[in-house]
């Protein structure tokens, strides 16, 4: 167990984001299968760059591979994943944890302004969901072939990554991941939990994927994990969902490109600098890259070799390495 950081440092420009389960129902993965190209059609219809077009044939080409062979989601679990699926100024998008889907809402509550959200007297409430976004409760009208008037995207990152990122921000920065690691009944975790307040230490990162990921995992498979560490794949019902476009948070600065101007925004410069401003310290501070290998050093190979089996999807579908070593 590590040392706990002074909260009162880390804490400053912090919160804790709630986003409302919109329930979503979804069509048969078939269609999403037997009409890869309608998202082709779609991106030509967007004027897409040359190389954005080429990147996201690319992507979706990876997808349609590893969807083929996927069964549909079980009937039980339909109607909940996407956790978050919501639009704005004719755009659709799911939200998937620790993909830069934060950084979106910024950007949209910027556009809008001060009135975007209804919390007041917080010196970051520019990263608050905005209070008047439409959920998106049946996406069957946007799937069903020629009949998707709106541009649907999401973001998806390295899983390895991914994994850091949310114990920096959950763990470190936050008591949010007391919630988070206690989903669907975590009792093995609940027990360390007191174990660790009672010593007044922090749970380590080791201790994360173990008794938060990988628990949660034993006790109901995948489907069953929290958000922001659940398989993109799953998260984000990419074989359920036609999506037209694909962003990573690895080309973020060149896609976000895309979808802002989707959103009809014309000084997409100035916006992306405005939002750099009310970044969380743990973002401002990069620490994801800077202590990346840091934290995988510290993790038994077996339970890297188990993550490797956990997002197994998520890295073949965008070509992700199958090491957290590997460093791209």
């Amino acid at each position: 167990m590590g040392q706990k950081l002074n909260a009162s440092a880390l804490l400053i420009g912090v919160s804790v984001v709630a986003i409302t389960l919109v329930t979503v129902t979804l069509v048969p993965t078939s269609v999403w299968r037997e009409h890869p190209d309608r998202n082709l059609l779609i991106m030509k219809n967007m004027h897409f760059s040359l190389n954005t077009t080429s990147q996201q044939l690319e992507r979706l080409t990876s997808m349609q591979k590893v969807c083929k062979r996927k069964p549909p989601i079980e009937k039980k679990f339909q109607g909940i994943y996407p956790s978050a699926f919501m639009s704005f100024r004719n755009v659709s998008f799911a939200l998937l944890p620790k993909t830069g889907t934060t950084n979106i809402l910024r950007m949209i509550c910027i556009t809008v302004g001060p009135k975007c959200t209804n919390i007041t007297g917080y010196p970051d409430e520019y990263h608050y969901v905005p209070r008047f976004l439409q959920g998106v409760g049946n996406l069957t009208k946007y799937t069903k072939q020629g009949r998707n008037p709106k541009f649907i995207f999401t973001f998806v990152r390295n899983p390895w990554r991914r994994l850091v990122s949310a114990y920096i921000e959950k763990v470190l920065f936050t008591d949010s991941y007391i919630a988070i690691c206690s989903w669907n009944k975590n009792e093995k975790f609940k027990s360390l939990h007191k174990e660790i307040k009672a010593n007044n230490q922090t749970l380590t990162f080791k201790e994360f994927l173990r008794y938060c990921v990988i628990e949660q995992y034993f006790n109901g498979g995948a489907m069953k994990m929290e958000p922001h560490y659940r398989p993109q794949i799953l998260s984000g019902a990419l074989c359920e969902i036609n999506y037209n476009f694909i962003g990573q948070t690895e080309t973020y600065d060149e896609d976000i490109k895309v979808v802002l101007e989707q959103f009809q925004i014309s000084n997409i410069t100035w916006l992306m600098n405005e939002a750099k401003k009310y970044r969380k310290p743990n973002e401002k501070a990069n620490l994801t890259s800077s202590t990346y290998l840091q934290h995988w050093k510290t993790v038994d190979s077996w339970m890297i070799n188990l993550l490797k089996e956990i997002y197994a999807d998520d890295f073949e579908m965008f070509n992700y390495p199958l090491s957290p070593f590997y460093i791209l």
